[in-house]
């Protein structure tokens, strides 16, 4: 599963501001994919430290952390403190970021089908693009299915969550979360995800 998700923000991570406000859901998930593959296609084995900076660089302005974070700590978002809410979104943003492009090179090969109608909900404001990925490997290939999910305030579509088989980044993360805050309470799930980004430690 982390090497799916692993593709799928990757992909999106590239050409963000060369994006208009007016851009349609799908426009944003199949321009920046198609710009990501490109640009992995241009990895050699020298130039792998630069191409994944690349794609840190531009991944923050396309996905919308704090709501992202929100919908993985749940009910206990609203009783954090701003400064908490602050910390867990900088730390949880940390975490994806590093997880996600440790890998990223691996999939040069791979391929997008974006789905050419959104699913609007939320009179306008929220979007559902399905996509179809195929991902090469041991002379196989396997399609799985994406769903990203996005919402269009003041800078255009921010995606907040991405499902692969119906599976949800957020969801994931909001059990492991809700556990975490169970034991040790919300300051206890910022210093597990602080540890978690020291250097050093395992994506």
């Amino acid at each position: 599963m982390k090497k799916l998700f692993t593709t799928l923000l990757l992909m999106l991570g590239l050409s963000a501001p060369a994006l208009a406000a007016g851009d349609s859901p799908v426009d944003v998930i199949s321009t920046t994919s198609q710009n990501a593959l490109d640009l992995l296609k241009k990895e050699n084995g020298k130039n792998t430290a630069q191409v994944r900076k690349q794609v840190e660089d531009m991944v923050v302005p396309l996905f919308d952390f704090t709501r992202m974070t929100a919908l993985a700590v749940g009910k206990d978002w609203r009783a954090a403190t701003p400064a908490q809410q602050s910390q867990l979104a900088e730390q949880f943003q940390t975490l994806l970021v590093r997880t996600y492009s440790s890998t990223m090179t691996r999939f040069k090969s791979a391929q997008i089908d974006v789905k050419p109608n959104a699913q609007i909900n939320n009179n306008g404001r929220e979007a559902v693009v399905k996509s179809e990925v195929t991902l090469p490997g041991n002379g196989d290939k396997k399609n799985v299915m994406v769903d990203y999910t996005l919402y269009k305030g003041a800078q255009g579509w921010k995606i907040f969550n991405v499902s692969v088989e119906g599976a949800s980044l957020v969801t994931i993360y909001r059990n492991q979360f809700g556990e975490e805050i169970r034991k040790n309470g919300v300051d206890g799930l910022i210093k597990l995800l602080k540890d978690k980004n020291q250097p050093g430690k395992p994506a």
